[in-house]
């Protein structure tokens, strides 16, 4: 497994040797708790806290000394489809949104064209008298939106469509 911090790769070689870049460096991890992690050098401990921890990305942020660092993780399988240029072949892609319940369409707030993130809120559904936000299940373009303002819809009725 190989892990990249700030442009530096580190290869996990057993669960106590660390490589970093061409350095071989004996480095013990240890979990102190949670979200914390100690790394043991035999001349210094770093204390290392696990801010977030996103394994459908594969990514940690870390906070040390007071900044933040983002890490990637990548496994050997995400090597092997690299170098076959099937990078992202293990991403399900997602064409379309369906509405998760019945309701009515409060708010849509995408168009045609926009360009969404994952998580990024694309529209409101009162269901049950409570207003639902409606996130975008992928990163992609907007290709179509097929709901309307005040509009009532079915359950798993199509309502926006991505590029």
């Amino acid at each position: 497994m190989k892990v990249n911090i700030q442009e530096k790769e580190i290869s996990l070689v057993n669960e106590n040797n660390i490589w970093v870049q061409n350095e071989n460096q004996e480095i013990r991890i240890v979990k102190h708790n949670d979200e914390t992690l100690l790394l043991i050098t035999p001349n210094k401990v770093y204390t290392i806290r696990c801010l977030n921890v996103n394994k459908e990305a594969k990514t940690l942020t870390l906070l040390y000394n007071g900044n933040k660092f983002e890490a990637k993780i990548t496994e050997p399988i995400d090597e092997i489809l690299k170098s076959m240029g099937l990078e992202n072949a293990l991403t399900p892609k997602i064409s379309d949104l369906k509405a998760p319940m019945p309701g009515l369409v409060l708010q849509i707030l995408v168009n045609p064209g926009d360009t969404v993130a994952k998580g990024d809120k694309i529209l409101v559904l009162e269901a049950m008298k409570m207003e639902n936000a409606i996130k975008s299940p992928t990163d992609g373009i907007i290709s179509d939106v097929l709901a309307k303002q005040g509009m009532a819809v079915d359950k798993n009725q199509l309502l926006i469509t991505f590029k």
